[in-house]
């Protein structure tokens, strides 16, 4: 077996598309829950997704041509979207781990949907891409989505879980013991 094909092969490999395509699949599906339901999963497929992502064997790519995308405008925003309608007033979150924060005066405010759909975005791309079933193109979608996860999405994960942390743990919470206090 080449280098490749044990990259491809290996079981982190094999363990990272099974959750990242969990994670499309759940979030493609977040109107069938509730916020409290979506957010108690998501604080488990989250930690998991990071793990496996870190996981990863390490490699260069082989191919020279630019990786397909499957997720289109459209499809981002629709998913957005949804997750957007389903968290409503609590999709808004102040972030300090931004860039934008050492020259602001004023809290940066991320969305946890957005962020959601950028995971997602990059994530689908990559199960899309790995579905194809050819080594090389499977082969460079590891060492791209490995890649994206340290620069990118791999700090937008855990500044997304700190918020649904709070929402989970403080927020429903709060507004439960409300509601059984009326």
């Amino acid at each position: 077996m080449s280098e490749k094909e044990d990259i491809v092969f290996s079981r982190n490999t094999v363990e990272f598309v099974t959750v990242a395509a969990e994670y499309c699949a759940y979030v493609e599906r977040c109107n069938e829950h509730t916020a409290k339901e979506f957010i108690g999963t998501l604080l488990k497929l989250l930690p998991l997704l990071y793990l496996k992502a870190q996981m990863l064997p390490e490699g260069e790519r082989v191919g020279d041509d630019e990786l397909e995308d499957f997720v289109t405008e459209d499809s981002y925003e629709v998913l957005r979207m949804n997750i957007y309608e389903l968290l409503a007033d609590k999709d808004s979150y102040l972030d300090v781990f931004v860039s934008e924060m050492k020259y602001s005066d004023t809290p940066v405010t991320k969305s946890i949907s957005e962020d959601l759909a950028d995971i997602y975005q990059d994530i689908k791309n990559f199960v899309c891409l790995f579905k194809l079933g050819i080594n090389e193109t499977m082969h460079d979608a590891i060492v791209e989505c490995s890649e994206h996860f340290a620069r990118y999405w791999g700090q937008t994960l855990v500044n997304t879980m700190r918020a649904l942390h709070e929402i989970r743990y403080n927020t429903l919470e709060e507004e439960e013991e409300e509601e059984s206090n009326e």
